[in-house]
This record gives C-alpha cells, sequence and structure tokens, in this order.
C-alpha cells in the first residue's frame, strides 16, 4: 500500500511539471468518459433498468395477428375468453389507449391524462393506491356508480392532497365520478395518465374484431413467454371452432385474429429506441477509443522525453515491471481524474434531457447518474487507463534503454524505434473517425430526406387550437355540433384571421383507421385511414382539391351522406377511374354509420402524410362533422392568420373560446411545432451523432498536429543538416508530413472498410439513403483527409524556418 501511494504522489509531482500535456489529457478523458457515461446512463435507464413494478420481467403485452399479417390491438371479446380460460396467467388487464379529456370539479377546466382500464388492472401490474383503494369489482360494471383512481401528482397539484378522497366529484369522460384512491408517486402508466376509470362503464362491443384494447398479462412464476403464447393461441383456435360463426363479425378478414403473439412488457415500452441508443452507445465508444489512441500517442512523445530518467531508474536496479507501475500509476491517476470531469459532463447533459429531447426518449424519469451508472465509469476509467496506459509503458521499458542511452544512441534510435508505432495510432484514429463521421453524415442525408418531403399541407403559419368538450355538458353528437358550429363562426369573425377549419386529428399525430366497402370498382372492400373535418380544414392548410368540390352548407345531418377521399384512396378504389359520385360505406365504423348507409364521393383532395413523414400517404377518407357523430369529444381548430405571426393570435382564440364556455380547455401549437416535434427522435440521434463525430475530427487533428510537432523538435539536428546540405525547405516539410499523411491514408482505407461493415446495422435509421451511400463516405474522406493534412502541415512549416548552424550547434 505505502508503494502504491508512493507512485502516487510521484504522478501528481510529475503531471504537476508537463502542465499542457496534463491539460489535454484530462480534457480529452472528460470527453471520452463523459460521453460514455452519459450515453450509458440512457441505456440503463431506458433499456436496462426494470420496470417499477414488482416482478415486473413476468409482465407481457398480448398482441392478435390477423392472417395477412396485421398486428392488432386485443377485441374484447377475446381478451375476456382469455381471462376466463388462460391457466398460464397470473393476471390479466386491458385498458385503453390513453389521452386528454376535460376534468371538472378542480375550481377550472382541466385537460389532463386519462385511460379506462377493466377490473383487475391494479392487480395485474402489481402496484395498489398509496391511498385508499382501487375499483372494486362492482365498480367494474355497467351502471355502476363511477369510481375513479387519480395520480398522486393530480392529487397534490389540483386537489390540494385532500385525504377526504370521496368527498370530492369530479367530471370525467362523461360521469359524474368520486375519487377512491390516490396511486404512489411516479406511476402513470400506461404514460402520462393522471386518471384511472373502469372499462365497463360503458357498453363494449362483443366481437373479435374490434381490437380496441391494449392487453396485458402477468405470467405465473414457472410459465415462459413461449408456453403462454402456446396456450393463448390454442384458445383462440378453439373459440372459433365452437363457433365458426363468429367469422362473419367482419366481412374485411383483416381485422380478424387467427394468432396471438407475446411480447416483455418493457420491450414494448421501449418501443424503437433500442437501436438507436444501442447505437449511439457503440459510437461513445467508438469516440473513446479515439480519445485512448490520442492520448497514446501524446503519453508517448511524453515518455520519449524522460529517457533519461527511465534509463536511470534501470540502471540502478529497478526491475521493468516496477517502471511499468509508476507510468500505468499515471496513466490510472489521468484516467481517474478525467472520469471525474466527465461525471460532471454527464450530469449536465442528463439533466438538459428533458429540454433536449422531451418526447424522444420514454422512461426519461429512470435517467440518472445511479450507482449502476457510477460503476460503470469507474470500469471505464480503469480500462482507459489501460488502454492508452499500457503500450507506452511497455514501450518505454524495454531493457536495452539503459545500454542505449550508454551508447549515445537513444534519441535517436528511440525516436526512430517509436515512428511505427506512432504511425499505427494516426491510423487508427483516422479509421474511427471515418466510421464515425460517416454514421453522422448518413443520418444528415437521412434527416434533410426526410424534410424534402412534401407532407401535402402547410408547414407554417398555421396555429392549432385543440379544444375538448367535457362529455358531461355535450353528451352528444347533436350538442357538440353546435358547439363547433358557434366555435367555427366565432374564429372566422376575429380580427387577423384568414381562415379556420376543424379536424379530428391534425397531420403528424396519428389518425384513426377501419375497413370500408366501395361500389363500382375492382376491390370490394380496403382499409383506409378516416378523419373528421369542417369545410374549410382544407383551406386553412393549403390541401389542394383535385377533382369535385370540398364540403360546403348543403352537407348538414338530414342532407345527402356526402365524403371527400384523397388522390390515393380515389386510385386504390376506382383505378383509372373518376371517384366522383362513386359510393363508399363505412363498414364496420361505427363512429359514423352502419354498414348499410352509402355516401356518395363529392370531391378528391391531395394526400397528406398524417402519421409521419417517412412512410406514404395512406387512402384517406373525410367526412363532415356535420353530417357524422363522433365518439372523440376533442376536435382542433387549424387558424391561418392574414399575416404576421400565427402565435401571436392565442391570446384572442383563447377569449373566444373562453366566451362561448369558459369550461373547454384549450391548447395550443403552431405547425412549426408539430411537424418539428414529428422529426424529433431523427434530430436527436443526429445531433449526438454529429457532436461525437465533431470531437472525434478534433482528437483526431490534434493527434496528427502533435505527432508531426514532436517529430519536427526532436528531428531539429537532422533538418539541420539537410537544410546545410542543400535541401529544399519544400522537401523538408514534405518529409516532416510524410509519416503522418502515410498514416491517414493507411487509417482512411481501413476506416471505409469498416464503416462500410459497421453502418449496415443504421438501415432502420435512415430514410431513402443507402448504408454505402457514396455521396456521404466521399465526403468523410475528403473532410477527413483535408483535416490530417492541414494538421500536419501547419506544424511542419516549423521545419522550414530551422537555422542549419543553430540547429547543428545546439544538438
Amino acid at each position: 500500500m505505502h508503494g502504491i501511494l508512493q507512485d502516487l504522489r510521484f504522478a501528481f509531482r510529475t503531471l504537476r511539471k508537463t502542465p499542457g500535456y496534463t491539460a489535454v489529457a484530462l480534457i480529452t478523458l472528460a470527453l471520452g468518459i463523459g460521453a460514455n457515461t452519459a450515453i450509458f446512463s440512457l441505456v440503463q435507464g431506458v433499456l436496462l433498468r426494470p420496470l417499477p413494478y414488482p416482478d415486473a420481467d413476468r409482465l407481457v403485452r398480448i398482441w392478435e395477428i390477423s392472417s395477412d399479417g396485421h398486428v392488432m390491438q386485443g377485441a374484447w371479446r377475446n381478451f375476456t375468453d382469455w381471462r376466463e380460460h388462460a391457466e398460464s396467467l397470473d393476471g390479466l388487464t386491458a385498458h385503453g389507449a390513453g389521452g386528454t379529456s376535460t376534468v371538472l370539479g378542480t375550481g377550472r377546466p382541466l385537460r389532463v391524462g386519462v385511460t379506462n382500464v377493466s377490473e383487475g388492472f391494479f392487480r395485474t401490474i402489481g402496484v395498489q393506491p398509496a391511498r385508499g383503494r382501487a375499483m372494486l369489482p362492482e365498480e367494474h360494471r355497467l351502471g355502476a356508480d363511477p369510481a375513479v383512481v387519480v395520480s398522486d401528482a393530480f392529487w397534490r397539484t389540483h386537489l390540494g392532497a385532500d385525504p377526504d378522497l370521496e368527498s370530492r366529484r369530479l367530471g370525467v369522460s362523461g360521469f359524474d365520478v368520486r375519487i377512491v384512491g390516490v396511486m404512489p408517486p411516479g406511476f402513470d402508466y400506461p404514460g402520462d395518465i393522471d386518471i384511472w376509470y373502469p372499462t365497463e362503464l360503458n357498453e363494449q362491443t362483443d366481437s373479435r374484431s374490434a381490437h380496441n384494447y391494449a392487453v396485458v398479462g402477468r405470467l405465473k412464476d414457472d410459465v415462459s413467454i413461449e408456453q403462454a403464447d402456446a396456450e393463448l393461441d390454442a384458445l383462440t383456435a378453439a373459440f372459433l371452432d365452437e363457433d365458426p360463426s363468429v367469422r362473419n363479425e367482419t366481412w374485411f378478414e383483416g381485422f380478424f385474429p387467427v394468432e396471438v403473439r407475446l411480447m416483455p412488457l418493457r420491450d414494448y415500452l421501449v418501443g424503437g429506441t433500442r437501436r438507436p441508443l444501442l447505437i449511439l452507445l457503440g459510437a461513445s465508444g467508438l469516440l473513446l477509443l479515439i480519445a485512448c489512441t490520442n492520448l497514446a500517442s501524446a503519453t508517448l512523445a511524453r515518455g520519449t522525453t524522460r529517457e533519461r530518467e527511465l534509463a536511470v531508474r534501470l540502471s540502478l536496479g529497478a526491475g521493468r515491471g516496477r517502471v511499468i507501475r509508476q507510468l500505468y500509476t499515471e496513466s490510472l491517476a489521468l484516467a481517474l481524474a478525467g472520469a471525474a470531469l466527465g461525471v460532471g459532463l454527464a450530469f449536465a447533459v442528463v439533466r438538459t434531457l428533458p429540454t433536449l429531447a422531451p418526447d424522444v426518449l420514454p422512461r426519461m424519469d429512470a435517467i440518472g447518474l445511479n450507482p449502476a451508472v457510477l460503476a460503470f465509469t469507474v470500469a471505464v476509467a480503469l480500462a482507459t487507463a489501460v488502454l492508452f496506459g499500457l503500450l507506452p509503458a511497455l514501450r518505454l521499458s524495454r531493457d536495452d534503454l539503459a545500454t542505449s542511452l550508454r551508447s549515445g544512441g537513444a534519441r535517436g534510435g528511440t525516436e526512430r524505434a517509436q515512428r511505427p508505432v506512432w504511425r499505427w495510432l494516426v491510423a487508427s484514429e483516422i479509421a474511427l473517425a471515418i466510421v464515425l463521421l460517416v454514421g453522422c453524415g448518413l443520418l444528415i442525408r437521412s434527416f434533410y430526406t426526410v424534410l424534402q418531403v412534401r407532407p401535402g399541407f402547410r408547414t407554417e403559419g398555421v396555429l392549432t387550437a385543440t379544444v375538448n368538450p367535457p362529455e358531461t355538458k355535450y353528451p352528444d353528437g347533436a350538442a357538440r355540433r353546435v358547439y363547433y358550429d358557434e366555435l367555427l363562426r366565432d374564429l372566422e369573425s376575429l380580427p387577423g384571421v384568414a381562415r379556420v377549419g376543424l379536424v379530428a386529428r391534425t397531420p403528424l399525430t396519428g389518425i384513426s383507421n377501419g375497413d370500408v366497402a366501395v361500389r363500382g370498382g375492382p376491390q370490394e372492400s380496403l382499409t383506409i385511414d378516416y378523419q373528421l373535418v369542417s369545410a374549410g380544414y382544407f383551406g386553412a392548410m393549403d390541401i389542394p382539391l383535385i377533382r369535385g368540390r370540398l364540403f360546403d352548407e348543403r352537407d348538414r345531418e338530414a342532407g345527402e351522406h356526402v365524403v371527400v377521399v384523397s388522390q390515393s384512396l380515389a386510385r386504390a378504389a376506382w383505378p383509372g377511374d373518376d371517384a366522383i359520385g362513386k359510393q363508399i360505406t363505412g363498414g364496420g365504423m361505427d363512429d359514423y354509420w352502419d354498414q348499410e348507409k352509402w355516401a356518395t364521393v363529392v370531391g378528391v383532395v391531395g394526400d397528406v402524410h398524417q402519421r409521419n413523414l417517412t412512410e406514404p400517404p395512406r387512402p384517406t377518407l373525410y367526412f363532415s362533422y356535420r353530417q357524422r357523430p363522433y365518439r372523440s369529444w376533442s376536435m382542433t381548430a387549424t387558424i391561418r392568420p392574414e399575416d404576421g405571426s400565427a402565435s401571436a393570435l392565442s391570446p384572442t382564440v383563447r377569449q373566444a373560446v373562453n366566451r362561448i364556455d369558459p369550461e373547454v380547455p384549450v391548447t395550443f401549437a403552431t405547425i412549426e411545432a408539430r411537424v418539428s416535434r414529428a422529426v424529433a427522435d431523427r434530430r436527436f440521434t443526429m445531433l449526438v451523432l454529429g457532436i461525437f463525430g465533431g470531437v472525434a475530427v478534433i482528437l483526431a487533428s490534434v493527434g496528427i498536429y502533435g505527432v508531426v510537432a514532436y517529430t519536427v523538435a526532436r528531428r531539429t539536428r537532422e533538418i539541420g543538416i539537410r537544410v546545410a546540405l542543400g535541401a529544399e525547405p519544400i522537401s523538408v516539410r514534405r518529409l516532416m508530413q510524410r509519416d503522418s499523411l502515410v498514416a491517414a491514408v493507411i487509417g482512411g482505407l481501413a476506416g471505409i472498410g469498416l464503416a462500410a461493415a459497421l453502418t449496415r446495422v443504421m438501415r432502420s435509421l435512415l430514410f431513402e439513403v443507402s448504408p454505402t451511400d457514396p455521396l456521404t463516405f466521399v465526403g468523410v474522406v475528403v473532410t477527413v483527409g483535408g483535416v490530417a493534412w492541414l494538421a500536419s502541415f501547419v506544424p511542419s512549416l516549423r521545419s522550414t524556418r530551422v537555422d542549419p548552424i543553430e540547429a547543428i550547434r545546439v544538438e
């Protein structure tokens, strides 16, 4: 122990004598280790950390698969049959997708996350209310006295942490409810939920093809996912065999379940973030390797200036192992100090994540610098010390060092002996930097391509205002139509407003879909998306009319049923024919009409990217809100100003909404913000990898600069002799650059091969860009080559200013 402390004291004294090297090393290590710590904290919190529920590894999400491969949520009838017959599950529950709803009874109208849950929801998840109780079985019945459970945050923020729960009444989803329980802090499953109410308060569709519920099960202790999957498959097949007539529930077989698929609930919640996070973790590892090769090169150069000191140690009897230990101790001290700085950097990054990526990462509350992350950081620091310290220690503790120094040849011989090592270190830096930059370049190209997609609607200068009339005050379609008619009139009369429309789902926020029957075309049925809009929506959003007309005053509840279709729907339903005058019906979409009620197509409009910018527009059917009831109470006004900023209209619009009904909450967003949110995940991955790539280029250039500068300083006498013998300055400069540029070429070739192999894992993150995109590869190679040449050129200029007489005299 005394020897280790002595080595540490000596290491600190030595490092203080070379402040430049020490500062560069600490900054390099802080960047490399900090990047790894920050990214690992994301991976650990999102991918590795168990869900905060008891025995969370036994929770599974259950999907239904149709004969043509549709992955669907659970149908209520299938769910209840599974719950009754499945023996592999310790619990089964179904819940809605969750969404915002207007809540009354807190002093002012609120719009909060609400979801409906089946009996046994909290028992299956494994978390019970911290105050009060869960809903009782008899409260999960049609016509029961409505009871709800609220989140801890809702209870504290909006109810003042009132302990007398059942005395408080709320208006939620059309029910006057009493509060019976408060969940523990942090519980919000399935995500951003503040109120849970019984699904069974509403009558459920007794159907095997109405897939409206997320089904979650808890496996028994001795049951695997595969066993439960097989049992539910067998049960589903048995239900069909017992009553084949159920196949007639739907005339569209694409929505009929033939298979069941289970997956861990955590994997479902993580969603599509697994691959991007693992790619970022790999990229941070590459960055750390670049930092290590950079420091190994600098440490080797620094070590050659200590040749006499090390030779004296060896001559006085110090063993090679003792010298290696001392040199490694110095590297370890640097690594641990760099890790401490890196932890501070990672802490700052993690703290800013809610601002940098508010809608990108799930489980944001689980991300942090916990003991597991800090243990990872210590392990990385120890490994880093080995990576950048061991090679120089081995090279600088050779047994022949003392002999070489006594013979007077150490300086030139040692320097020459190190050249191949430096060459390979520089080549490694260049290769790794190219891999990172190619990955970054591919994401930039992909992101740019996404932004060039024509979404089919206006992407700037539109304010969206989402209103949610409470169901207790607007219980049916007629009441809602009256409200929205008045809202449209008031908004259209506001000063500064050019156009106003209404839409159920704004673009890039998802949409409902269903099956329809068509007449007059080659296909009898199609799967389509469907929207509820006002006549002014298309004009406000610059969605072009291609054929026919839009909705107008003729299209009211008592008039002829009409619809507007998108171009892709017109092409799919009536290829090569005019869609105007054709007929279509809603099939199973009982939100609008029954299957026998046909509607006439009166207009064809341009396609809109409703779900995201990377999928082709889907066939879309537009209904007028004035003709069709709609089970969702929320709609969004799209408001285009005559001039100026769209967001400046927010106060005026809020006043108009409050004049009509002060109990209707309204939330605002510009269309620019909605588009930005739609590409936020791609932007986040691109920015992080871009930062890594930029740091990698800086480290590689610093490494090359340092090697060339050191070479010039060490070979001053040789340069003086060459100049004295008539060498031209340009030939001397090229000589000083040669080793580094040769290494850069070798590293470039290796980097191209590595990038071509490794970037294939990024295929799912790219949009219309190949993982081996030639333009990206050429651009990166030219960029890195230019940086390498410049980094070697600047210090090589010193060689052209050497005075040969002075150089020889000093030597």
